[in-house]
């Protein structure tokens, strides 16, 4: 019997908890990671994750699903030095309230994606587990064309994008050692909405319990990008949001 473990990075939002709550609930042990990349929500973010985790490995007991074996946190801060002129790391930058350009940090899905694998293929040569399965929660709706160039919006959160990195990773190591697989919800072509309709139908209110927000604020702003974006997925999956917002726009 193959032995597999899920390496899940999970920031706290919506796509990656209910990503890792797919995988648990199907029965897989799970290690977290948290990316710190000295972003405006890290310290949020962290919060957050710190106690879903508790709470679902609460429900792992109950349900006799697979649990969180362990929490990686990872400072990757110094990134910031790189990350310049984007408005999730760069204070001169103010976030927005719709999309822009700005909003992506330049291939932070694959820096990220890349040093979970390298866990991943640790724990694969330690003999842990003989296969892993490296979960990353973006989803369908981050792949939306931009009205101007018709490219994804978000260009790293594609399924050819991960599929290609996949490839990639299994080729830079032993062919004894390649039993990794890159799971997203973008690959399974699940939007924001049906991901978050799913989790709600496993977990009910637990998904309440998720951060969005890009600013480090202690309730969700309401009008930046991401709340938007929380909001619309809420009211599209038909589930009441009960979300705080310190302010809402309409959409």
């Amino acid at each position: 019997m193959v032995k597999t473990r899920v390496v899940a990075l999970v920031s706290g939002g919506v796509d990656s908890m209910c990503s890792l709550v797919y995988w648990l609930s199907k029965g897989y042990d799970a290690s977290v990671v948290f990316f710190d990349y000295g972003h405006k929500a890290s310290r949020k973010e962290l919060e957050t994750v710190k106690g879903i985790v508790s709470e679902l490995n609460s429900v792992a007991v109950e349900r006799k699903w697979g649990r969180v074996i362990d929490l990686l946190v990872l400072d990757i801060s110094f990134m910031k030095k790189l990350w310049k002129g984007t408005q999730l790391v760069d204070e001169t930058v103010d976030i927005k309230k719709e999309y822009e350009r700005t909003v992506v940090v330049p291939i932070r899905n694959i820096v990220m994606l890349t040093i979970a694998t390298a866990y991943a293929y640790t724990l694969l040569e330690q003999g842990v587990c003989d296969k892993a399965v490296v979960v990353l929660g973006s989803q369908y709706s981050d792949v939306e064309p931009r009205k101007d160039t018709g490219e994804p919006m978000y260009p790293d959160c594609s399924p050819e994008c991960f599929l290609s990195i996949e490839s990639a990773l299994k080729i830079c190591h032993f062919r004894d050692r390649r039993g990794i697989e890159v799971w997203t919800p973008s690959i399974a072509m699940l939007k924001k909405s049906e991901l978050l309709k799913m989790c709600y139908n496993t977990v009910g209110d637990l998904v309440y319990r998720t951060w969005s927000c890009y600013k480090g604020l202690e309730k969700h702003c309401g009008t930046c990008e991401s709340c938007i974006n929380r909001r619309k997925a809420f009211k599209e999956a038909g589930i009441p949001d009960k979300t705080e917002y310190l302010e809402t726009l309409s959409y």
